[in-house]
C-alpha cells in the first residue's frame, strides 16, 4: 500500500512541472493525449486506499476560472485524510498489539519447536551409540562363547581320551592278573609233579636198584631243605566303594610275598605248602557308611569285622589261625550293597598279612 501511494505523489509531482512549463510558454495545460483542459478546482483522485485532489489554477486569458492576480502558476496537491474516531484508535492499536504479540508467540514457539526437534535429535543419536554399544558387546560375547565352545570341545576330546586308555589300563591290569593267577597255578603243579617224580625216582633208585647217592637225596625242586616258608603282607592306598555282589579287596602296595604265594591283584592268598597259617587284617571304616569285611576261605565265610555307620572313621583289626591244604584260597571280601565303603590313603590304613606257623607232614 505504501509503495502505491509513492508511485501516486511521483505521478503528480511530474504533473505540476508539466504544467508550469506549459502555463510559461501558452498559458494552458494539455493533458492526455494533447486534448486541452480547462481549470478544475478541487478535482479528486482515488488511487487504492489513498485519496488525493489537485488544484490547478488557468490562464489569467480563460475566463471560465478566476485566476489568481499573480501570473505565477499555483499548483497544490493534498491528501485527504479521513477523520477516525477514538473508538477505532484503539481497534487499531489493540489490533496492532494483538499482532506483535502473535508474533513474537510464533517466533518463542519456532524457537521451542527447533529447541524439542534439536534434544530429540540428540537423543536419538545418543541411543544409537548406546544400541551399538550393545550390539558389539553383544558381538565380543559371542566370539567369547564360541572360544569357550571351542575349549569346551577340547576338554571333551582329552576326556574321552583319558577314559579310553583308563580302560585299557584296567583290562591290561586285569590281564595281568588273570596271567599271575595262571603263573601261579602252573608253578604250584609243576612243583607237584616235580615233587612225586624225584619221590618216584628215589624209591625207583633205592628200593629196586639199591643205589643212594653220598649224603642223601637233594630236596626236589621248589621245596625246602629244612621247615618250608610261606608269608605275606600287603596294603591298600585308595578308597573302596561297595557294589550289589560283594567284591574281593584288591591290594596296590606289598611289604613281604615270600614264596609269591599272594596275589595282589584280586587280594587272595593260594596256599602252596599245607600246614597251619595265621592271618590278620585291619580295615578304617568311612564316615557315614557300613563297614561288613569278611575272611573268606575256599568261598566260607570264617570270621567278620563289621562298623555301623557312624559320622567317624574307626580303625577295627581281626585275626585267625586256619588248617589249610594246598591250592586253597583265602581272601578278604566286601560284602554287598552301595551303603558299604572303607576308607584309606597313601598311610596304609587298610592291611592283609599272613604267614604258615609249621607244614603239616603226612
Amino acid at each position: 500500500m505504501l509503495a502505491v501511494c509513492k508511485v501516486a505523489v511521483l505521478f503528480s509531482n511530474i504533473l505540476l512541472l508539466v504544467g508550469q512549463n506549459s502555463a510559461g510558454a501558452q498559458n494552458r495545460v494539455d493533458v492526455l493525449r494533447g486534448q486541452q483542459c480547462t481549470q478544475v478546482c478541487n478535482t479528486q483522485a482515488q488511487t487504492g486506499a489513498c485519496s488525493y485532489t489537485f488544484v490547478v489554477p488557468k490562464n489569467e486569458r480563460d475566463s471560465s476560472c478566476q485566476s489568481s492576480p499573480s501570473a505565477q502558476i499555483l499548483t497544490e496537491m493534498k491528501r485527504d485524510v479521513k477523520k477516525t474516531s477514538d473508538k477505532t484508535n484503539r481497534l487499531r492499536h489493540q489490533f496492532s498489539r494483538y499482532r506483535e504479540d502473535r508474533e513474537l508467540w510464533s517466533a518463542n514457539m519456532h524457537k521451542e519447536v527447533v529447541n524439542a526437534t534439536a534434544r530429540m535429535e540428540i537423543r536419538s543419536l545418543e541411543h544409537d551409540v548406546k544400541v551399538k554399544n550393545l550390539e558389539l558387546q553383544l558381538l565380543n560375547q559371542s566370539l567369547e562363547l564360541e572360544r569357550l565352545k571351542g575349549k569346551n570341545r577340547e576338554l571333551e576330546g582329552i576326556v574321552l581320551m583319558s577314559e579310553f586308555e583308563l580302560t585299557q589300563l584296567r583290562d591290561s591290569r586285569q590281564t595281568v592278573d588273570h596271567l599271575n593267577e595262571v603263573v601261579t597255578t602252573l608253578q604250584t603243579r609243576l612243583n607237584e609233579v616235580s615233587q612225586l617224580l624225584t619221590g618216584q625216582l628215589q624209591d625207583l633208585l633205592g628200593g629196586q636198584l639199591g643205589i643212594r647217592p653220598p649224603g642223601g637225596y637233594p630236596p626236589p625242586p621248589g621245596a625246602f631243605s629244612a621247615q618250608p616258608q610261606s608269608a605275606f603282607s600287603a596294603a591298600r592306598q585308595t578308597k573302596m566303594y561297595g557294589s550289589i555282589p560283594p567284591q574281593r579287596i584288591g591290594f596296590d602296595k606289598i611289604f613281604v610275598n615270600e614264596g609269591a604265594d599272594f596275589h595282589p591283584g584280586n587280594g587272595t592268598f593260594v596256599t602252596r605248602v599245607a600246614g597251619v597259617y595265621f592271618f590278620t587284617f585291619t580295615i578304617q571304616s568311612y564316615d557315614g557308611k557300613f563297614t561288613n569285611i569278611a575272611l573268606v576261605q575256599n568261598g566260607r565265610e570264617q570270621v567278620t569285622l563289621y562298623t555301623e555307620d557312624d559320622d567317624r572313621n574307626i580303625m577295627q583289626s581281626q585275626s585267625i589261625m586256619l588248617r589249610l591244604s594246598t591250592n586253597d584260597n583265602v581272601w578278604l571280601q566286601m560284602d554287598g550293597g552301595t551303603h558299604h565303603a572303607i576308607l584309606s590313603f597313601h598311610d596304609n590304613r587298610i592291611t592283609f598279612s599272613g604267614y604258615l606257623v609249621y607244614a603239616k607232614f603226612s
